[in-house]
């Protein structure tokens, strides 16, 4: 039996739209074109989806999505561009709440810690608190050395 995997589409035509994945790991690519292919990922895999789209006068919209690959018994949500779907941890639209988001992303970056290794709960709590007009906490490298302690104790 093959392991389930999701397939996340990745497309890009110059000042029209963007799809494409910002962190993640994974298992493997197909291309298409040189504009177009899919990635896929493995089930419990952590990945940054973001989908920009432009119209006659400019940005309609730029939207991010954590998600977490999903497997045959999860329940998942339906996703643009996302098959067969994934669980969503943290779902932004807008372009100032991006933005704010991808600076959140750049200090964990600048941590040096993958983002894809990313604690679910931190997104979760980015998610509501992005949405409530608030800065996300900060997650610092400690609090990532105990969810990597934690995540390989736990099933």
């Amino acid at each position: 039996m093959t392991d389930f995997l999701t397939c996340a589409h990745l497309h890009f035509h110059h000042q029209n739209f963007n799809y494409y994945v910002r962190f993640g790991n994974p298992q493997y690519r197909e291309t298409v074109t040189k504009y177009e292919a899919y990635e896929y990922f493995s089930s419990g895999a952590i990945f940054g989806y973001i989908r920009w789209e432009a119209g006659q006068y400019g940005t309609t919209s730029w939207r991010f999505f954590v998600l977490c690959a999903g497997d045959p018994n999860t329940q998942i949500c339906k996703v643009p561009g996302i098959t067969p779907g994934a669980e969503v941890l943290l779902e932004i639209s807008g372009q100032a709440r991006v933005l704010r988001l991808f600076n959140v992303i750049d200090r964990i970056e600048q941590a040096e810690i993958d983002c894809a290794d990313v604690a679910p709960w931190y997104w979760i709590q980015a998610h509501a608190r992005l949405n409530a007009s608030l800065a996300p906490l900060a997650y610092s490298p400690e609090q990532h050395r105990l969810w990597m302690l934690e995540s390989k104790v736990l099933p």
